[in-house]
């Protein structure tokens, strides 16, 4: 039916035809495909066309750090502004193996480049960087993280830190599929991080002329049509996550994985989301 309306639309320029009826809103209660998560939410124009398990509460590892990038935006005007990378910078999520953006302590980093560093490339040294700088202090920061999430109104949500590493437990830093779309489309109201969600790969230089390269996380940048980010995460408990959203036209769809399986998994089902969302 939906291959039927896009045929006629295509050669309404070349001939007049009878008016062809809407197709019919995708049914909520059928996913599109076997989606492997433990839980998920896919919104079209902010309407939500399917959910599963969307009010439970759950970890959400990496997918933290929008909310982290939210609360500097909404503090620093000035994104040239720079900020001296400092050892416990680097050496913050070695208990966690966690991922880096191989900042070099002494370098002098602009905000923005930060930015990039913590959401591409999910580097918790950048993260942490930041959010000492904006709190100040970790804990002053994650205050503001809280206060920005009860602000927006994200139910069953909670930051125990700033990048979405497993502590105090696994379980500390939590959200809801509904909670971490509705963020996302907030997050989207910012040109800084929607041209930062969208840029598969970038290199910049620190004041003291080193160079960085990150590459983005989200592999759906560059290969899905009208991608538009927005953030990876993983943890054991977590899973393996992803908040994504995707424009054609007037069409906006925003999303999240929650609990796949498999890295590949989380954008495989994201793909077929979008896919059925657009009515391909």
């Amino acid at each position: 039916m939906r291959k039927l309306i896009a045929a006629v639309a295509a050669g309404a320029a070349l001939v007049a035809v009878p008016a062809a009826p809407a197709a019919a809103a995708p049914d909520v209660t059928k996913p599109p495909s076997s989606i492997k998560a433990g839980a998920g939410l896919l919104s079209l124009n902010g309407r939500t066309i399917w959910k599963s398990k969307a009010d439970t509460k759950r970890p959400i590892a990496s997918l933290t750090k929008v909310m982290t990038a939210i609360v500097v935006l909404r503090t620093e005007t000035d994104l040239d502004r720079p900020i001296k990378i400092k050892r416990k910078y680097t050496t913050y999520g070695d208990k966690w193996g966690a991922t880096e953006a191989r900042l070099v302590v002494g370098d002098r980093v602009k905000v923005r480049d930060l930015l990039y560093g913590t959401l591409l490339e999910s580097g918790a040294d950048a993260a942490a960087a930041l959010a000492d700088t904006y709190g100040p202090g970790y804990d002053g920061f994650v205050k503001k993280m809280n206060a920005e999430a009860k602000r927006l109104g994200l139910a069953n949500t909670k930051y125990a830190n700033f990048d979405g590493l497993p502590y105090p437990s696994q379980y500390s830093t939590y959200s809801t599929a509904a909670s971490q779309v509705k963020l996302g489309r907030y997050a989207l109201r910012f040109p800084t991080l929607k041209k930062i969600f969208a840029t598969k790969k970038i290199t910049v230089r620190s004041l003291n002329d080193r160079s960085y390269t990150w590459k983005n996380t989200n592999t759906l940048i560059g290969k899905y049509e009208g991608g538009l980010g927005i953030k990876t995460g993983y943890t054991s408990k977590a899973g393996y996550c992803l908040l994504f959203a995707a424009q054609r036209g007037k069409k906006i769809q925003i999303g999240v994985i929650l609990g796949a399986p498999t890295a590949s998994r989380r954008f495989t089902d994201a793909t077929r989301l979008l896919n059925w969302g657009f009515g391909i």
